[in-house]
């Protein structure tokens, strides 16, 4: 009877590896390949995953398409995508918020990380650039933390929403500069930049992009920015690092598969994302849209990703931040 079932077994494993062999050597000629984009049409994340869609179109011979599939911040989407079969037509554009940041913040998400997933590659990474009203009476970093500490929880900072990268890299700003804001949670960055402008509140986190024409027009002003190095949108901005705070936090934007998807796929997606991140015409958009192309493939990029959860986790925990399902 073990012999038999030795057996069986053995015969389902050469089966299932036959299978994943003849998935790899078909793909991708068999039907066209969806990228989910876990947020709504227009926003930045929406802008990356169409562009790669067009240069995956063109590289793969395979009409590459985007799928927006939003809500939950960002879990709908990649719940999708881990439920989808691994056979290279579903892959994931996905920022640090849903992979790196809700699983930390939520009691529960429908996926896991990184068990559920297959990591391709980081694509690009874009810092957060720290702005205030300009009634507020601080024209750099120390000054807006020794404003602070005068005014414990008066100073009042927008976000994108409770649990959002913006709102979590705030709170570990306050963490360690000892200072003690009030959070306004908003559905979205629009609305919080809105009521930053309209004086309503003091400070908000934004991406460099986002914040830059209203920077420009005196809208806003610019005390620093969170990145590793001075972003070229702000070159007069220093770094946290730069102004006295050991806070590095960048946004990173990758792609991911479920998990099982077949190696051979996933080499050559990653061939062809190195590619587009040394193509001239690509790596000028992505300069426009104020993002840095920043390569990190396979099991580099994994461990990236589960770092960061780790650290959210500590930060949510000593924070006790908690978003109910």
């Amino acid at each position: 009877m073990k012999r038999f079932v030795t057996a069986a077994f053995a015969a389902i494993a050469v089966t299932a590896a036959g299978l994943s062999g003849a998935v790899a050597q078909e793909w991708p000629k068999a039907g066209p390949i969806t990228i989910i984009v876990p947020f709504a049409p227009g926003a930045g994340n929406d802008l990356l995953g169409r562009l790669t869609a067009e240069y995956f179109t063109k590289r793969l011979g395979q009409q590459v398409v985007v799928e927006n599939v939003a809500g939950g911040g960002s879990a709908i989407g990649l719940d999708r995508a881990a439920r989808a079969k691994p056979d290279g037509y579903t892959l994931l554009w996905s920022p640090s918020d849903g992979m790196s940041v809700l699983p930390a913040v939520r009691k529960s998400v429908p996926y896991k990380v990184p068990d559920d997933f297959e990591f391709l590659a980081r694509i690009v990474h874009v810092p957060f650039v720290v702005a205030v009203h300009p009634s507020v009476p601080a024209t750099n970093l120390a000054e807006l933390i020794a404003l602070s500490k005068e005014r414990p929880g008066r100073v009042r900072y927008g976000s994108s929403g409770v649990g959002g990268a913006p709102h979590m890299g705030t709170v570990l700003f306050g963490m360690r500069t000892g200072v003690r804001q009030t959070h306004i949670p908003f559905n979205g960055i629009g609305p919080a930049l809105t009521d930053l402008i309209g004086g309503h509140t003091e400070m908000l986190w934004l991406t460099p992009t986002t914040g830059a024409p209203h920077v420009q027009a005196g809208k806003i002003r610019a005390l620093a920015q969170t990145g590793p190095s001075r972003h070229p949108l702000y070159p007069d901005t220093p770094t946290l690092k730069e102004a006295g705070v050991n806070v590095e936090l960048t946004v990173y934007y990758g792609m991911m598969t479920p998990k099982n998807t077949p190696a051979p796929i996933l080499d050559r997606l990653r061939t062809e994302i190195r590619g587009m991140l040394e193509d001239p015409a690509i790596v000028k958009r992505l300069n426009e849209l104020g993002y840095t192309p920043a390569y990190l493939g396979g099991e580099d990029f994994k461990k990236l990703v589960v770092d960061e959860l780790n650290t959210w986790k500590q930060v949510a925990t000593e924070a006790n931040i908690s978003l109910a399902d």
